[in-house]
């Protein structure tokens, strides 16, 4: 349960010297500290919640489908195949109070349209009493093997142990449980693989987290056998920086790349370290932002985690970082981006990602992000935009398709929602999440629109090769394909194509010999107006055609790449 920094509810308090000022109460509480305060119920209440704004051209699922609480949400797509996709969340079915924490998940086999029944991981697969799990993150390898990193704890919430699931059967079972790190008070973890077939260390699992054993520190720890066998944690913060809510991504060329927040009850700070070596020697950190630290409503852990994503397209923006978070620098919560074009020597200035009035009092957090293999970039957040009350909200999705210059900004939730929460244990979570790959960004969230307590884990699909503004509810009357713009071009070209069905849909690159080289659409589509960018840049000049297929319609399309 990623609780970043608690307001220390326990009466334990921790002292570091910061570097802007000496001797201040430890920001960065122990795991699991809200359990003195597990039983306190918030006095906002939306038993009889009608929306305050009701409208998108998103369609929405509800994954977790579950009367009791659902929140924290993580979800991962096969990069073997883009159908399969699994989502997981931190789940109260066995008890809300005292909280009963658990891990659920459900899979996909159709790219995020139809889900599979709710299910729990299997606690008993651990060892020692560890009967209960938190803090959900999933990962998939290059194999299509998916990973659900947890925090294991006992049935009093003790001994926090890092642990992972693993499925090899597309996330329909994950009948496997490792321990990667079990030193009694571990927590606020992420997973990660390096999925780039040519790096030199291709299918390695990468965990980052906290420790509060001994000297609390942001450790790494990495497996190179499918997540059986995991290394001593290497500690990746100097320790003027320690914090909580470390995010973990791989570069192209091998590189680890972690950020993470720290800073103390009034600045919130952006750390960031890199590792070339594999994981084992870190740099020196480097500080992205510092911003005014935002009163985050809808939890009672009051937090919000940045979040790193990396491009690995091989295109012109190929070893790029990003980074998200949210602070109020500018007199309320809002969503920033910093990028790096030098592999984390130097960050941009911080762009806003929200595109409503700055300083208009609305929120905007717990940002997560993802890079596609086009370097597309899509963030997912929380917006009370539509809302006279910040406790009442939507998820939104930004999206860039020129490296993190710019972005455009969708609504996602078909209505707003309100963030009723039963207990300080339960709360509305502390992060949600997002994917990306080809034309698919499946974000999700938890969502409180059945009333009451009644959290469930809800997505929307995005399927887009795509310029997301193109999509729009003004529907072709037949099937199109249009000529690619420039043309001839050099690296890269536009493919405009409307559907005036839905149905499943494939976009395809070949060569003057009628080799496919490409796939860019393979999946079933909404009746819409679509446009996806080809990147040349990995193939020969000469002549290509590009060949649209539906069901019932097919066109074929001539376009010359000239180098």
């Amino acid at each position: 349960m990623k609780v970043k920094f608690l307001f220390l509810i326990a009466s334990a308090f921790l002292f570091l010297n910061f570097t802007m000022s000496d001797k201040k109460p430890e920001r960065f509480s122990k795991p699991h500290e809200e359990e003195a305060e597990e039983n306190k119920t918030e006095f906002r209440s939306f038993m009889n919640y009608t929306p305050e704004y009701s409208s998108s051209v998103f369609v929405n699922y509800n994954i977790s489908r579950d009367s009791s609480p659902q929140n924290e949400t993580s979800i991962k797509i096969s990069r073997t195949d883009p159908n399969r996709v699994v989502a997981a969340w931190r789940d109260f079915r066995k008890g809300v109070s005292p909280a009963n924490r658990k891990v659920g998940y459900s899979y996909s086999t159709d790219a995020g349209q139809t889900w599979s029944a709710s299910l729990l991981l299997d606690s008993t697969l651990l060892p020692g009493g560890l009967i209960r799990n938190s803090d959900p993150a999933v990962a998939v390898d290059g194999l299509g093997n998916f990973y659900i990193a947890v925090i294991a704890l006992t049935n009093t919430n003790g001994n926090g142990t890092l642990g992972v699931y693993k499925s090899t059967d597309g996330g329909a079972t994950f009948p496997m449980a490792f321990i990667a790190s079990q030193t009694g008070s571990e927590d606020k973890e992420y997973i990660t693989c390096d999925l780039n077939p040519s790096s030199p260390r291709y299918n390695t699992l990468y965990m980052s987290w906290t420790t509060f054993s001994n000297d609390i520190a942001n450790l790494l720890t990495k497996s190179t056998n499918g997540g059986v066998n995991w290394t001593t944690g290497v500690q990746f913060n100097e320790p003027e920086n320690v914090g909580q809510g470390s995010d973990v991504a791989v570069s192209s060329n091998g590189d680890i790349n972690i950020c993470w927040l720290t800073g103390d009850f009034t600045n919130d700070i952006i750390a960031f370290d890199k590792s070339t070596d594999g994981g084992q020697t870190f740099g020196t950190d480097v500080m992205i932002s510092q911003g005014i630290t935002p009163d985050i409503p809808i939890t009672t852990s009051g937090v919000t985690f940045p979040s790193i994503a990396t491009d690995i397209s091989g295109g012109v923006n190929d070893g790029n970082l990003y980074v998200t978070w949210c602070d109020a620098r500018n007199g309320d919560p809002d969503v920033f981006l910093s990028r790096s074009t030098n592999r984390g020597v130097n960050w941009s200035a911080p762009l806003r990602i929200n595109d409503d009035v700055s300083g208009n009092g609305k929120l905007q957090c717990w940002p997560w992000i993802e890079v596609n293999d086009s370097g597309n970039i899509a963030i997912v957040y929380y917006d009370s935009r539509n809302s006279a009350s910040p406790t009442i909200i939507d998820a939104y999705l930004a999206h860039s398709t020129d490296g993190g210059l710019s972005f455009d900004n969708f609504r996602l939730s078909t209505q707003n929602f309100p963030t009723n929460q039963p207990n300080s244990a339960v709360r509305f979570g502390d992060y949600i999440g997002i994917d990306y790959y080809r034309n698919n960004i499946i974000p999700v969230w938890c969502d409180e629109r059945s009333g009451g307590f009644n959290t469930e884990a809800y997505t929307a699909i995005v399927a887009t090769p795509v310029t997301i503004s193109n999509l729009t509810s003004i529907m072709p009357e037949g099937f199109e394909l249009k000529q690619n713009y420039p043309n001839p071009f050099n690296p890269t070209t536009k493919l405009g194509f409307g559907i005036s069905n839905a149905g499943f849909v494939t976009l395809k690159i070949y060569n003057a010999l009628g080799i496919e080289v490409e796939t860019l659409v393979n999946e079933n589509l909404n009746p819409g107006r679509y446009e996806v960018e080809f990147t040349g840049s990995g193939h020969n000049s000469g002549v290509y055609f590009y060949k649209l297929q539906t069901e019932n319609f097919s066109d074929t399309k001539r376009m010359i790449l000239l180098k």
